[in-house]
């Protein structure tokens, strides 16, 4: 089963990721969004229907699921482990 990715970048912009089982991404947003809400509803247009997603959110310098991820220069998620984050729970 694919999932998806809401990641907030060093610009505090957040981006949306579409994975598939082995991880390997399989679509993106093609732009950064201010707010959480607004990147899900982006991705809401490119099929995300709420089910099986992560979220990983910066505060102070670090991510709050605990993993020293950022994304690269190429803008792509960092790699994290599956128990480090939140499946199917509603962002805050």
């Amino acid at each position: 089963m694919a999932k998806w990715r809401f990641y907030q970048g060093l610009r505090t912009e957040w981006r949306w990721y579409h994975v598939d089982n082995r991880g390997d991404v399989i679509a993106e947003s093609d732009r950064g969004f201010a707010e959480l809400q607004g990147c899900m509803a982006n991705a809401e247009a490119a099929g995300f229907k709420g089910d099986a997603f992560q979220v990983y959110a910066r505060q102070a310098g670090s991510f709050n699921a605990g993993q020293p991820a950022t994304e690269d220069d190429t803008g792509n998620p960092p790699t994290v482990s599956e128990s480090a984050a939140s499946d199917g729970q509603s962002p805050p």
